[in-house]
């Protein structure tokens, strides 16, 4: 949303004028993700919160990888695929994100 012209409301021009600057942040965001093919491996047990963190960074561009374990985790790396970000919960069955970590 553009900010507007003034309403005479000091409280809902700061509101348009802060959706404004908002908006071009998320919109240069999502572009430099584009631009550079960003991707991102989410390692998490809860398949809610998984999901959720993977929709978040998609909603950016990014390209998502899901795990629900620190072992499937390192295997997916030692198979020699990349991420620029990796998000890892500490509390994994199998392997723990501490563990995955080393």
């Amino acid at each position: 949303m553009a900010p507007t012209l003034p309403s005479g409301d000091q409280a809902s021009d700061q509101d348009n004028w802060d959706n404004g600057r908002l908006a071009r942040k998320r919109q240069l965001l999502t572009e430099i993700v584009l631009r550079n093919r960003l991707t991102a491996l989410v390692v998490d047990g809860d398949t809610t919160c998984r999901v959720l963190e993977q929709l978040l960074l998609r909603s950016y561009g990014v390209q998502t990888h899901g795990v629900d374990n620190g072992r499937d985790a390192v295997a997916l790396i030692a198979s020699g695929v990349k991420f620029n970000l990796i998000i890892i919960d500490m509390i994994l069955p199998v392997l723990n994100g501490l563990e995955a970590d080393s």
